[in-house]
Protein backbone atom coordinates (compact mmCIF):
# COMPACT_ATOMS: atom_id res chain seq x y z
CA UNK A 1 0.00 0.00 0.00
CA UNK A 2 1.20 3.47 -0.77
CA UNK A 3 0.58 6.74 1.02
CA UNK A 4 -1.22 7.30 4.29
CA UNK A 5 -3.34 4.17 4.51
CA UNK A 6 -4.88 2.44 7.50
CA UNK A 7 -6.29 -1.05 7.09
CA UNK A 8 -8.43 -2.72 9.77
CA UNK A 9 -9.11 -6.45 9.74
CA UNK A 10 -10.62 -9.13 11.94
CA UNK A 11 -13.35 -11.73 11.91
CA UNK A 12 -16.27 -11.85 14.34
CA UNK A 13 -16.67 -15.53 13.42
CA UNK A 14 -13.39 -16.60 15.04
CA UNK A 15 -13.51 -16.44 18.83
CA UNK A 16 -9.78 -16.79 19.43
CA UNK A 17 -9.96 -17.15 23.21
CA UNK A 18 -12.43 -20.05 23.21
CA UNK A 19 -10.34 -22.29 20.98
CA UNK A 20 -8.24 -24.94 22.70
CA UNK A 21 -5.58 -26.66 20.65
CA UNK A 22 -4.29 -28.64 23.62
CA UNK A 23 -1.70 -26.04 24.63
CA UNK A 24 -3.77 -24.43 27.38
CA UNK A 25 -5.95 -21.35 27.42
CA UNK A 26 -4.75 -18.52 25.12
CA UNK A 27 -3.41 -15.43 26.93
CA UNK A 28 -2.79 -13.22 23.89
CA UNK A 29 -3.55 -13.10 20.19
CA UNK A 30 -1.27 -11.99 17.36
CA UNK A 31 -1.85 -11.97 13.61
CA UNK A 32 1.72 -13.02 12.77
CA UNK A 33 4.55 -11.39 10.80
CA UNK A 34 3.43 -12.74 7.44
CA UNK A 35 0.19 -10.81 7.79
CA UNK A 36 1.70 -7.46 8.81
CA UNK A 37 1.98 -4.28 6.78
CA UNK A 38 2.56 -0.78 8.09
CA UNK A 39 -0.71 0.91 8.97
CA UNK A 40 -2.63 -2.32 9.62
CA UNK A 41 -4.82 -2.76 12.70
CA UNK A 42 -6.04 -6.22 13.66
CA UNK A 43 -8.91 -6.37 16.16
CA UNK A 44 -10.00 -9.40 18.15
CA UNK A 45 -12.67 -9.80 20.84
CA UNK A 46 -10.81 -9.65 24.16
CA UNK A 47 -10.50 -12.30 26.81
CA UNK A 48 -12.73 -10.29 29.20
CA UNK A 49 -16.39 -9.62 28.38
CA UNK A 50 -16.77 -6.37 26.44
CA UNK A 51 -13.02 -5.93 25.83
CA UNK A 52 -11.00 -6.18 22.64
CA UNK A 53 -7.36 -6.72 21.68
CA UNK A 54 -5.63 -4.56 19.09
CA UNK A 55 -2.48 -5.39 17.16
CA UNK A 56 -1.07 -2.55 15.13
CA UNK A 57 1.85 -2.63 12.71
CA UNK A 58 3.65 0.66 12.10
CA UNK A 59 6.99 1.67 10.64
CA UNK A 60 9.58 2.64 13.26
CA UNK A 61 9.55 6.33 12.23
CA UNK A 62 5.79 6.42 12.88
CA UNK A 63 6.34 4.95 16.37
CA UNK A 64 9.03 7.53 17.13
CA UNK A 65 6.64 10.32 16.12
CA UNK A 66 3.84 8.85 18.26
CA UNK A 67 6.12 8.67 21.29
CA UNK A 68 6.97 12.34 20.80
CA UNK A 69 3.28 13.34 20.54
CA UNK A 70 2.21 14.56 24.00
CA UNK A 71 -1.48 14.70 23.12
CA UNK A 72 -1.41 11.09 21.87
CA UNK A 73 0.37 9.89 25.00
CA UNK A 74 -2.27 11.49 27.23
CA UNK A 75 -4.80 8.99 25.84
CA UNK A 76 -2.70 5.82 25.92
CA UNK A 77 -3.23 3.34 28.74
CA UNK A 78 -0.58 0.97 30.00
CA UNK A 79 -1.38 -2.47 31.35
CA UNK A 80 0.69 -3.51 34.35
Amino acid sequence: MAGDTVLVSSSPRFDVYRNDFGWGKPVAVRAGPGNSISGKLVLFPGIDEGSFDIQTTLWCDVLVNLLADVEFLEHVTTMV
